[in-house]
């Protein structure tokens, strides 16, 4: 393998499309040609995102990234950077997700970019769970309601951040499509092996190494509905955060706090159905069709079928008919491409 052929890899999440598997597992090995640097989730936060608008890339930092690159290379490995940070923020509209792909480039200007999409109707589930995971406490209705949609005073959650194409179509334009892979996340139920043969190719990589298996079992316990309606409650009480900054209490330990209980949680999941139901029924009124022309263009990024995992495409345009008269007396009707058949 040539080490011409080796550049680094970004990951840039979406959310909610498994990065930690991705870490803990692929990235996180060398004898499959990966490296990622120590503490990155800190370094990436610090290099990538705590920037102002208007400040400049410290120089030193480019030059510790092209260094880390370079070293990674002559040991015949991928460096990887991952962080689902790096798409933006679903919370915040991802607002910053243009000026982060912007630092990629500056650092990183022959990066191989790898992205995750998750089909919209499931990363609203999951990401609403998530919201209250990490401390919010709004209703669903309330978080996806925008308060004054004609002012923009800060930034706030707009469902605009799951239409993915725009940000890949950035990338794109950055570092080239060629140089873009675009995989749907709920591959890794059912292609497991393929997913990684196909990021190990697209790095440069050998793929005789890797294990059927990889992955392991994605299966991850969820918290009861029940524990997870009663935190966003306590969230706006007693912890006081970005996402709830007005709770009148700020008992940080809250969290740690919290996740013991789930024992006590248990045997409310015998009313998990109903719960889910009913939130998925939200979103299902909310977003409709609203994907669908987004998702047609994912469809022209990637050779992975959309439509079996459930995404919402564009119906097809039916044939224009043409009514003509015969001279029996009977109708003919020409659809474009499709067989002629008369009556009368």
């Amino acid at each position: 393998m040539s080490q011409q052929a080796i550049r680094p890899l970004v990951h840039i999440g979406f959310h909610k499309t498994a990065s930690t598997l991705l870490q803990r597992t692929l990235f996180a090995r060398s004898d499959l040609g990966f490296e990622r640097p120590g503490r990155d989730r800190s370094h990436i936060q610090a290099d990538f995102i705590r920037y102002g608008p208007f400040d400049e890339m410290d120089p030193k930092v480019i030059e510790a990234y092209h260094r880390l690159a370079y070293e990674a290379r002559t040991r015949g490995r991928t460096l990887v950077l991952s962080h689902e940070r790096l798409s933006g923020y679903p919370g915040s509209g991802a607002f910053d997700a243009r000026m982060i792909a912007d630092r990629i480039k500056t650092c990183l200007p022959d990066a191989r970019i790898l992205v995750f999409v998750r089909e919209q109707r499931s990363m609203l589930y999951s990401y609403y769970l998530q919201y209250i995971t990490d401390g919010g406490s709004l209703s669903f209705r309330r978080l996806t309601s925008q308060i004054q949609p004609k002012l923009f005073r800060k930034p706030e959650f707009d469902l605009r951040s799951f239409a993915y194409a725009p940000q890949i179509e950035y990338y794109r334009t950055l570092f080239g499509p060629e140089n873009v892979l675009m995989i749907p996340y709920e591959t890794l139920h059912d292609e497991t092996w393929r997913v990684a043969v196909e990021i190990a190719r697209f790095c440069g990589q050998s793929t005789s190494r890797i294990n059927t298996d990889i992955f392991g079992n994605m299966a991850n316990s969820s918290m009861p509905i029940m524990m997870q309606l009663l935190r966003r409650r306590l969230n706006g009480l007693v912890y006081r955060n970005q996402l709830s900054p007005h709770a009148p209490i700020a008992f940080n330990p809250f969290d740690r706090w919290y996740r013991r209980t789930r024992v006590l949680f248990e045997p409310t999941r015998l009313i998990d159905a109903p719960l889910k139901r009913h939130l998925k029924r939200q979103i299902e009124e909310l977003t409709g069709d609203r994907y669908a022309g987004s998702n047609l263009q994912l469809q022209r990024m990637t050779a992975h079928d959309l439509s079996r995992y459930g995404y919402r495409l564009p119906e097809p345009a039916s044939a224009p008919q043409t009514r003509v008269v015969p001279q029996n007396g009977g109708t003919v009707r020409v659809r474009s491409g499709a067989f002629m058949q008369a009556t009368g």
